[in-house]
């Protein structure tokens, strides 16, 4: 589980073209920032033409930051929103961990009886990459997933919700690892059922949280992380497990407890998988980070403009967020990347990701 080189992303981009994608496709999917502009400048669209003055405002916000874009070049490229399985072709099947989660997105839609659909979007995270993928879909079954994950091979790690379960439960190639953060706060809801015993599971869950935080601070290389978990995780996750297996049968089913305990025992062999690979997390507060940004823009926009409003918004924050997990100013690179991109060959696209940008 390491981190793809440049040569492993040139390869798989080289083998795209070779699939008979178009290369146009593929620089929707990954390079095609020019998508992302209008993405950006229309923020959570309305479903208004590019020309209301919403949009010329943000254009000469972005202007005076240095990313010119005409108004007639920026209104030509509201046709380039992101192409769905270009991008999960590069950041999703791709990868040999992911990190996933899902959101509810308001959506305007004339064909609804009242008007507004509720549908979702479906997150994709790469921790080692540092590559993040908004899938914007009308429900939360599993069709989503099902075509985003439909060659991925590797380690997803969840929040419990059961579209995975059903997926890849007994998947050959895939294996599903759990979230600690959402165990731990079934403890906490039970504190009030039994204060000493969930507390006793709060505690010993916490010195695992203190291990994690004192890795991250000491910078501590994924081959440490494994050797620490191994001589520290190892041991509370085992007395845990022993503490699960004894008290299963302990509490009323539908009492707090019970839940608690019949959650975290069905799922333990899944959460404590992270202690095996230095590179997995112990939860998943990555990829909820990731979408705070649209939960604070979804309080201000209050509902996307169309369906394909919202898919374009989903490109947006893709690249958004995949800056910020990067590190990169988000203004530096747009810009850069819309100089870059006209000239730039089309099979090195992939060196405008993010997670591989240099000015």
């Amino acid at each position: 589980m390491k981190r793809q080189s440049e040569q492993e992303m040139k390869k798989m981009y080289l083998e795209w073209l070779e699939s008979g994608k178009s290369k146009s496709e593929f620089a929707d999917s990954v390079g095609l920032v020019r998508t992302t502009f209008y993405n950006w400048a229309k923020k959570f669209s309305t479903g208004d033409e590019f020309s209301s003055g919403n949009g010329f405002q943000l254009l000469d916000k972005y202007g005076k930051m240095g990313v010119r874009i005409p108004a007639s070049s920026a209104s030509d490229w509201t046709m380039g929103a992101g192409n769905r399985s270009g991008r999960s072709g590069l950041i999703v099947t791709g990868q040999k961990y992911l990190q996933v989660d899902e959101t509810p997105l308001k959506v305007l839609d004339r064909n609804h009886k009242d008007g507004i659909h509720k549908g979702y979007m479906w997150l994709y995270h790469a921790p080692v990459d540092r590559l993040v993928l908004f899938d914007y879909r009308k429900g939360r079954d599993q069709s989503g997933p099902k075509e985003m994950l439909a060659d991925f091979k590797g380690i997803i790690q969840m929040d419990g919700y059961i579209v995975y379960g059903a997926l890849y439960e007994k998947h050959p190639d895939i294996n599903l690892t759990f979230c600690m953060a959402h165990a731990r706060r079934k403890f906490v809801d039970a504190v009030e059922d039994d204060q000493k015993q969930a507390n006793h599971v709060l505690d010993e869950m916490q010195l695992l949280y203190v291990l994690e935080d004192k890795m991250r601070e000491l910078g501590l290389s994924w081959e440490q992380r494994t050797k620490e978990r191994k001589e520290h995780a190892t041991p509370i996750l085992e007395r845990l497990g022993k503490w699960l297996e004894e008290n299963q049968y302990s509490y009323r089913p539908k009492s707090p407890m019970g839940k608690a305990i019949a959650y975290t025992h069905k799922r333990w062999a899944g959460l404590s998988a992270y202690a095996l690979h230095g590179r997995m997390e112990i939860d998943n507060n990555l990829v909820e980070n990731a979408v705070r940004p649209l939960d604070v823009d979804r309080k201000a926009f209050l509902c996307a403009g169309s369906h394909q409003a919202a898919e374009m918004t989903a490109a947006m924050y893709s690249f958004m967020a995949s800056c910020k997990k990067n590190k990169v100013n988000e203004f530096e690179w747009l810009r850069d990347v819309f100089e870059r991109i006209q000239s730039h060959k089309q099979k090195d696209l992939y060196q405008l990701l993010p997670s591989n940008w240099e000015e």
